[in-house]
């Protein structure tokens, strides 16, 4: 190469070549020898050209190289053409990206057709009018149960379905669907009732509108409204079974279930005073009794007339008379146990009608049963408290029975009794004919002074051969007349048949002590002096054997 421009100098340097004094071969195509058909050799390819690239540190140079032959002479004229080569590399990386981007619309438009159509098919299929709409209330898409519900309704806002220019007044998603979300709201127009229920669109913006057309339901309930309340009625009473029976099952205290059926279930069916009481297994004592909107003296008068003899033989039937109450009308519902036993009594202030009767017997059904095994846990706690051989109860049960008279005496003036008697001549029993035949001889008094008892009154074994009998409402001189029943009537048959074929007589010294002569408190002391000078007086006639 004899001769280069600067341009051509420039993109020499730029290449880091030495183009003067080398071959054009060398400088361009870096070989040592001639290009075939260079045009210095064949006259035919002149103005041949010829793309050749450069390499630089600042990149590669493209180049167009045309060849001409002027007066015996090779001129090569050098293009630059980076920037067209670089427009058409970028024009044809964003053309393929268009066309990529222009294939992943197509593909979304078409899934988002077959979505739409899709969501358009489950939206037309389903028989309840669903509009979506956005967050100022433009409707998006509807199905065709919107035009069977609303045909003369043409609007592009869901409020226009009703007739309105502007969102319903007190509409839930005036504030967002977020807030609206699940609830619900009544429209009336063209005299039909809808129902419209609101939830947020899954994308978050607007809301789905679902309506029903409820008109028909509407109707049935004004003209079941009477059906309806007495359903509602049923079902109050249906939860309120459901709680109390949780609540019986849950508290094991017989106060507090008394307390919760007074205090939180019955004031939902009745709206007076009332009263509960639950008899004792022991006739003529109560084992709980729970009232509210009575005084302690009316209360108490009541009390004392459950705790008769007769109110307490634990018969269906039995109620108090009107005139211990203190109402003008009651209402007495007995409680009743699985067996058909009246346990208690349910005391309600006016006159029911035979409907809330029925509905509070629902309550006080489960409530007998609840208490009637209360009852017979406390029976099986009463076996517990029997002595083994006569079945007569023990010293532990005597006193608590005690305790629960001195309290009826004390609340209400009820007097009570003690008996004491103490067997004649056991150990002389014992010691000829052993302790076997002195237990028939226990056994055998036992029996007589049970069989002597009333259903209020209870004989316990305290000792060997001691006996008490606690004899309720009952005074000095009615102990009087049982010892004397006892002495003339009962033991004076007796007689046990001994080993030998002898007969032995049944001898008893008995003592009593009233509440009526003496202090509760010293009943034992006084009674258990009478009988020690009974038993004194015995032996005056009979031999003492030691």
């Amino acid at each position: 190469m004899s001769f280069a421009n600067s341009v051509a100098l420039d993109l020499f340097r730029r290449a880091g070549l030495e183009a003067l004094g080398q071959p054009c071969h060398r400088i361009l195509f870096g070989s040592e020898a001639r290009c075939d058909g260079c045009p210095a050799e064949r006259t035919d390819l002149d103005g041949k050209r010829q793309a050749i690239t450069l390499k630089t540190k600042e990149g590669d140079i493209y180049l167009k190289v045309s060849c001409q032959v002027w007066q015996g002479q090779c001129l090569l004229s050098l293009h630059d053409v980076s920037q067209e080569i670089a427009l058409l590399r970028r024009s044809d990386l964003d053309r393929k990206e268009l066309q990529a981007k222009n294939i992943l619309l197509e593909r979304r438009r078409r899934l988002n057709q077959e979505e739409h159509q899709f969501l358009t098919q489950i939206m037309d299929n389903l028989p309840e009018a669903l509009l979506a709409v956005d967050e100022n209330f433009l409707v998006q898409r509807q199905n065709r149960a919107v035009l069977d519900l609303f045909p003369r309704q043409i609007g592009s806002h869901c409020y226009a379905l009703f007739g309105n220019s502007a969102p319903c007044p007190d509409c839930p998603a005036q504030r967002g669907f977020s807030e609206a979300n699940g609830q619900k709201k009544s429209h009336e127009t063209g005299g039909r009732v809808y129902t419209e229920i609101f939830s947020v669109s899954p994308n978050g913006k607007g809301g789905l509108l679902l309506f029903r057309d409820i008109t028909r339901q509407v109707e049935l309930i004004g003209q079941i409204r009477g059906q309806r309340e007495e359903i509602a009625s049923k079902n109050k009473v249906l939860s309120l079974l459901v709680d109390f029976g949780i609540y019986m099952q849950k508290e094991t205290g017989i106060k507090e279930v008394a307390g919760y059926f007074l205090d939180a279930i019955l004031p939902d069916l009745h709206g007076g005073a009332a009263g509960l009481i639950i008899n004792d297994i022991r006739a003529g004592n109560i084992w709980l009794s729970h009232q509210s909107g009575m005084t302690t003296e009316e209360w108490k008068t009541v009390t004392k007339a459950c705790m008769s003899r007769d109110l307490q033989r634990f018969k269906p039937g039995g109620l108090l008379a009107d005139s211990v109450l203190p109402w003008r009308t009651s209402t007495q519902i007995p409680l009743m146990g699985a067996q058909g036993q009246r346990v208690g009594l349910v005391l309600l202030e006016g006159s029911i009608n035979q409907e809330a009767l029925g509905i509070l017997r629902l309550v006080t059904e489960p409530l007998g049963a609840y208490f009637q095994n209360q009852l017979l846990l406390r029976q099986l706690e009463e076996k517990a408290n029997k002595d083994a051989l006569t079945g007569l109860f023990n010293r532990g049960y005597l006193t608590q029975s005690l305790e629960e008279e001195q309290e009826k005496f004390r609340g209400y003036g009820i007097h009570h009794a003690l008996v004491l008697g103490d067997i004649n001549q056991l150990k002389k029993l014992n010691d000829h004919y052993g302790h076997e035949t002195g237990d028939r001889l226990i056994v055998a008094v036992a029996e007589a002074l049970r069989s002597t008892l009333r259903n209020t009154d209870i004989a316990a074994r305290t000792g060997g051969d001691e006996f008490i009998v606690l004899l309720t409402n009952s005074t000095d001189e009615d102990a009087a007349y049982f010892i004397e029943r006892l002495q003339t009537q009962v033991f004076p048959s007796l007689i046990l048949l001994l080993p030998d074929g002898s007969e032995f007589p049944v001898t008893v010294s008995l003592g009593k002590a009233g509440t009526d002569k003496h202090p509760p408190e010293v009943l034992t002391k006084e009674a258990d002096r009478q009988m020690y000078a009974a038993k004194e007086q015995f032996y005056a006639t009979a031999s003492r054997y030691r």
